[in-house]
């Protein structure tokens, strides 16, 4: 058992270290006494103690910034009522249906960052509890960005001029896997709850309608979405979201969770609070150099297109997939990160001029940037299927988006019919992602399509089988169907 241990202490005294020298150089830019007397040399012991007193430093600074969210629905279930000689009628009830998430306060007037599927829905009621006060609050909505799935709260001033504790934001574009970082919120109810992790993955392909994430191993469960990824400095940099869909054989999240970058809330909160400004939209995908092409030499600095959306600005320009961003406005593109931070300053209307490099070819072409909301509102709102009591229908780009879901596959629920096989299991609104029927063997791990699941679908509700939901919270559940 030595050996292990005395790895452990290592790491951790690299990690106490590092962290006293982000510490100090942090204290030196912010005017701090410079340093007069050397660092004591410490123990496994001692080690072990600096740490446990940094990370809850950090956590003491950011909590005071976290909300928890709860809120109320109205929803209309089918009730069974006697009707004298008319014999059993359906009606329909309202009845109220609770949730839970959680947020983080962004200014000091009380403004609220969360995640729109918290608190979507029609008559909605909002409140948030505050740190040290348990008493609630009630918050309105003052707007939302549905496509990246944000939406902007304001808390209730209970006096003139009253203030609050606010965290600040990060940059995302620092962060690397193998960072560590604290999610806060209150998952399950359990209200201010903390774990701890690492950034697992950048997801470094990203586009301008956002499939780029951080993926973290903090635990992540339902009533987490909307709250706050911080890093060792307190700050925000990034909201978690949802758990990543497991495989087919355990649909859960695996302990793996996915935040939507500071920089993209960041960017959201702006346009949220100065209403009136668009989010740009391009229709490019992009991503850094590959590294197996680099890692016995130089990257290449540049954004590789991986993707162009058919019908997009990006397309309309004659960009492709394989060619190499290297300058925008006659300025260089170092990175996809770059690319794209200088993509969120362009307003809607102006066109880039980007050079590019194809094959051995240098080309230069020109595109326009749009309205992300005019593009997503001129999509065509997929047809709806009726399936043994059950209305469905394919999802529309912007709730793929919000949802964090593949480009195919998966269907809505728009209505649970009385006497479905799903009837009282799923609400309207969760999305069924995968079906299993008794005979097919093993469930695919890969993305069913619409109409194969439909037909799966109508199948497993007569027949039995299996589906795995996608409920509101963002867990996924599977379900057991008895057929008929």
């Amino acid at each position: 058992m030595r050996l292990p241990i005395r790895d452990l202490l290592l790491t951790v005294g690299v990690f106490a270290t590092s962290a006293a020298l982000l510490w100090l150089v942090g204290a030196g830019t912010r005017g701090g006494p410079a340093l007069v007397e050397p660092v004591p040399v410490l123990d496994g012991a001692g080690i072990a103690a600096a740490l446990n007193d940094a990370m809850a430093k950090v956590v003491e600074r950011a909590l005071p910034g976290v909300v928890s969210v709860h809120t109320d629905r109205q929803q209309l279930v089918p009730e069974t009522v006697l009707s004298g000689s008319l014999g059993p009628q359906v009606k329909m009830r309202k009845v109220r249906q609770p949730g839970v998430g959680s947020g983080v306060l962004v200014s000091r007037e009380g403004l609220v960052l969360t995640n729109w599927h918290v608190v979507a829905g029609e008559d909605v009621l909002i409140r948030v509890t505050l740190h040290g006060n348990e008493e609630p609050r009630r918050a309105t909505l003052v707007d939302r960005d549905e496509s990246l799935d944000i939406a902007l709260l304001a808390i209730e001033l209970r006096m003139p001029g009253e203030t609050f504790p606010w965290m600040e934001f990060g940059d995302s574009d620092l962060m690397r896997p193998g960072h560590f970082v604290f999610a806060l919120g209150n998952p399950l109810n359990l209200a201010e709850t903390v774990t701890q992790g690492i950034i697992s993955n950048r997801s470094r392909r990203v586009s301008d309608t956002l499939d780029s994430y951080l993926q973290t191993d903090c635990t992540i469960n339902p009533g987490n979405s909307g709250g706050p990824l911080v890093n060792l400095k307190g700050e925000l940099i990034g909201i978690n979201t949802r758990l990543v869909i497991g495989p087919s054989e355990s649909p859960s999240g695996q302990a793996y969770g996915l935040a939507i970058p500071s920089n993209e809330v960041q960017d959201a909160y702006e346009r949220l609070v100065h209403k009136g400004r668009p989010r740009g939209y391009l229709g490019v995908t992009v991503d850094d150099w590959p590294v197996a092409s680099y890692q016995w030499g130089r990257q290449p600095e540049c954004a590789v297109v991986v993707g162009v959306d058919r019908g997009s600005p990006a397309a309309a320009a004659g960009l492709r997939k394989d060619d190499l961003i290297q300058s925008m406005d006659g300025e260089l593109v170092r990175s996809s990160a770059e690319f794209f931070r200088r993509l969120r300053q362009r307003p809607v209307g102006e066109t880039l001029v980007l050079g590019l490099k194809r094959g051995a070819e240098a080309v230069e072409v020109r595109a326009a940037v749009v309205d992300l909301k005019t593009i997503f509102e001129a999509e065509e709102v997929p047809e709806s299927v009726e399936v043994a009591g059950l209305t469905v229908r394919g999802l529309r780009r912007a709730e793929r988006a919000r949802l964090v879901l593949p480009e195919r596959g998966g269907v809505l629920i728009e209505r649970v019919g009385e006497g479905s096989a799903l009837e009282g299991k799923v609400v309207a609104g969760e999305v069924i992602l995968r079906v299993l029927e008794r005979t097919a063997g093993e469930l695919e791990s890969g993305v069913q399509e619409v109409a194969v699941l439909v037909g799966r679908l109508e199948k497993c509700l007569v027949g039995g089988g299996y589906v795995d939901v996608l409920r509101a919270q963002g867990s996924v559940e599977r379900l057991t169907l008895v057929g008929e």
